[in-house]
């Protein structure tokens, strides 16, 4: 049988005391020295309490903070990156963070119904992602293709009678292309 969700000492603190406990974690002060300020404010908790407020505390901390980090590290490594790759990233952390309500027991019925309609949300989110790409890659080809038959056309049309115009249009067409990554 399932537990209750247990309700800690520090979750009925008065909200200044309770942001200056996370505040402390954050900060790296030990769970004896947290428990210590707590009692010289007149609050009687114990470092084990402190002990389990503060590990899952850390552990959510961390975990946003690597999604952050990740999210930063995804856009400084290529600002050209296309942002359908960065939504991926997104959707792939996301999920995870999901998955792992899904899995705790301690996380109620109706909260794994919310969630599980959320996966559902980012598979949409997904398909939605992979038909923009699909769609980008057929225009690129549709680019493609036309700056080959302007090509074609100057060195045609042009060519025989204005080499070095043909050359710079050519030439204008062929930087187009390489800055459109094509």
């Amino acid at each position: 049988m399932r537990k209750n969700r247990s309700h800690s000492k520090i979750d009925r603190l008065p909200e200044v005391l309770k942001r200056e406990v996370e505040n402390r974690l954050l900060e790296g002060h030990t769970y004896e020295e947290i428990a210590d300020y707590l009692k010289g404010m007149g609050q009687d908790i114990h470092y084990s309490t402190v002990a389990r407020f503060g590990k899952p505390f850390l552990e959510k901390f961390e975990a946003v903070r690597m999604a952050k980090e990740y999210a930063q590290m995804l856009a400084e490594d290529n600002p050209d990156r296309p942002t359908t790759e960065l939504h991926e990233a997104n959707n792939a952390l996301i999920s995870q963070i999901v998955m792992e309500a899904l899995i705790n027991p301690d996380v109620k019925a109706s909260e794994k119904l919310k969630a599980a309609k959320n996966i559902a949300l980012l598979q949409r989110a997904q398909v939605a992602n992979e038909k923009l790409k699909i769609d980008s890659r057929k225009a690129q080809g549709d680019v493609k293709a036309a700056l080959s038959k302007l090509k074609e056309q100057v060195y045609s049309e042009v060519g025989l009678k204005h080499p070095e115009i043909a050359e710079a249009i050519i030439k204008i067409a062929d930087e187009i292309e390489k800055e459109s990554k094509i």
